[in-house]
């Protein structure tokens, strides 16, 4: 692991379990959200479901990703995040669901990591559209990490980087996410957010793949849900967990069935089933994820 400032690693340290790794419930989701919410969700519809969310699964989670448009001051204003829960908070502006390879990434306007320091983050989150193949575009995704990792350390904040390649084949999967680490990990990243390596449909080739990112990357690395079904989420991670994988930032996996439920009955799943995943995947999490220390 690269060198990291104490500031660093105490904001790291909110973020995971007292064993040191990572049960992240991911709900710094805005207009993908709003594709999955039933109906058309108004702001304040989307703010109550993620404060819901927030107050009924805290305790599970070792913390939560957040966002500033629905969910961070909402949260902080009405105690649905409790002190002691860790959380972060991303960077990056809406829109790239619409066309991820238009240009570099943009950041939200009146918003910046000083923002996320002050509200009291313990680490700075940037989604990345990246794909190794699209050299050009690549090469620009590099300097937003660079430019953003620096503005980071002056602030000596983490710095967590999602890479995402939208639309890749399920053959084409080991390579390309393979790759995408090579060419990040060497840049002042703090921890990575990846996808599943493994094509989902060899999963004699999952370990190898897993095997193959750990020993790429130089920083520890978490793994992402991309959307697949719960299931599938909890058998990807204890192949990753038992492969150097540090924990895991679960998103739709986790929390769908709160999101396809009624409004009258989305508290009782929250509190029943979503609670129930987190504090399993919490659990396996534990018991064989990597401390992020011991990277």
């Amino acid at each position: 692991m690269t060198a990291m400032t104490p500031g660093k690693m105490r904001g790291i340290d909110t973020l995971t379990t007292d064993e040191g790794v990572f049960a992240i419930l991911a709900i710094d989701h805005r207009d993908s959200l709003k594709a999955v919410l039933p109906g058309a969700a108004t702001n304040a519809e989307i703010t109550e479901f993620k404060l819901a969310l927030i107050s009924g699964v805290g305790p599970q989670a070792s913390g939560v990703m957040l966002e500033p448009e629905y969910s961070l001051p909402q949260a902080i204003e009405s105690g649905a995040i409790v002190g002691s829960q860790g959380f972060m908070a991303a960077l990056e502006a809406q829109g790239y669901m619409q066309d991820p390879w238009a240009g570099p990434t943009q950041m939200m306007p009146d918003w910046n990591a000083a923002d996320v320091k002050r509200h009291g983050a313990g680490a700075a989150k940037l989604l990345l559209p990246y794909s190794p193949e699209r050299t050009e575009h690549a090469a620009q995704q590099r300097q937003v990490v660079e430019d953003t990792a620096v503005i980071c350390a002056e602030l000596d904040l983490a710095l967590l980087v999602e890479p995402v390649a939208f639309g890749m084949a399920d053959a084409d999967r080991p390579g390309i996410v393979l790759q995408t680490v090579e060419e990040l990990s060497p840049l002042p990243i703090d921890v990575l957010k990846l996808e599943f390596p493994g094509d989902p449909t060899n999963p004699d080739g999952w370990d190898d793949a897993c095997a193959a990112v750990d020993a790429a990357c130089r920083q520890p690395w978490v793994l992402l849900s991309s959307g697949v079904t719960y299931e599938a989420y909890k058998a990807q991670l204890e192949v990753a967990f038992r492969n150097g994988c540090s924990g895991f930032t679960g998103g739709r996996a986790i929390w769908r069935p709160a999101s396809d439920a009624s409004i009258e009955d989305r508290a009782g799943v929250i509190a029943g089933e979503v609670s129930d995943r987190v504090a399993e995947l919490r659990a396996l999490a534990v018991a064989t994820a990597k401390p992020w220390r011991t990277v």
